[in-house]
């Protein structure tokens, strides 16, 4: 069997071996329960207008059993200081957005400990923006589930991101924030996958200080050990519901 993640940046975290990460702990517990091996291919884009485009490159290419979409908080959660100024700056603000977002994407930056410390406090008194709004980003995602969903023996399973009441690394206005925008992208998505007849699954309950404190790496940015094994067998159970529900209307 063949899966097609399309995933996070905590599926390839150097911090972290492959068979403590999320997606590997998820493929063992289908494998297990489809009594078959299980090959993931993980694949991660930004989903600005080419993203359907490549889904659809990558169902030809790799002719998977099930999709694994994951909506990444980062899309409409996180906020940059960079994108605010190329929105209102034009070349200028390109310049330093191209630039922002290479640092930010980068091992170094993003699990260092002490950058995040000083691009979280720069968050609380600098503008700031988030890249997509809950719209844009539905209207992409529902673009990329139309593609996915022409074949109709493909079983497709979409992961949204869980609540957060508090989180260790914003403040109250910017958690307010990312709170109202995720609870948008939910109501969106639920809408989206009722009417192409997908399984859309999250944890409905906000997760619990403890979970976010232990569950991340010292720079509060991926998963540690424990959060990935945490995030892998919610993923996982979902995926075998899926896959038995798909071989029962089969």
């Amino acid at each position: 069997m063949r899966v097609l993640r399309l995933g996070t940046s905590n599926d390839d975290t150097p911090e972290l071996p492959e068979e403590q990460r999320g997606w590997k702990i998820a493929e063992r517990m289908l494998a297990e329960s489809a009594g078959e091996p299980v090959d993931t291919v993980l694949k991660r884009a930004w989903p600005n207008e080419a993203f359907p485009a490549m889904v659809g490159r990558w169902m030809d290419e790799y002719e998977p059993d099930l999709v694994v979409l994951r909506i990444n908080w980062f899309w409409y959660g996180y906020e940059s200081i960079p994108l605010w100024f190329e929105r209102r700056m034009g070349r200028f603000g390109r310049w330093l957005a191209r630039i922002g977002i290479r640092v930010g994407e980068s091992p170094g930056f993003a699990d260092n400990r002490y950058a995040q410390f000083v691009r979280r406090s720069l968050t609380k008194v600098l503008p700031s923006t988030a890249y997509f709004t809950p719209a844009e980003l539905a209207a992409t995602l529902e673009a990329v589930l139309r593609r996915v969903v022409r074949n109709e023996n493909v079983v497709v399973l979409v992961r949204g991101t869980d609540g957060w009441d508090w989180a260790p690394m914003y403040s109250d206005k910017q958690m307010r924030r990312q709170h109202l925008r995720g609870l948008e992208v939910r109501r969106r998505m639920e809408a989206i996958c009722d009417e192409l007849h997908v399984r859309f699954i999250y944890t409905d309950r906000a997760r619990s200080r403890d979970e976010l404190e232990t569950g991340l790496n010292s720079a509060r940015w991926h998963n540690n050990a424990d959060g990935e094994r945490r995030a892998g067998e919610i993923d996982g159970q979902a995926m075998v519901t899926a896959w038995q529900e798909s071989r029962v209307t089969a």
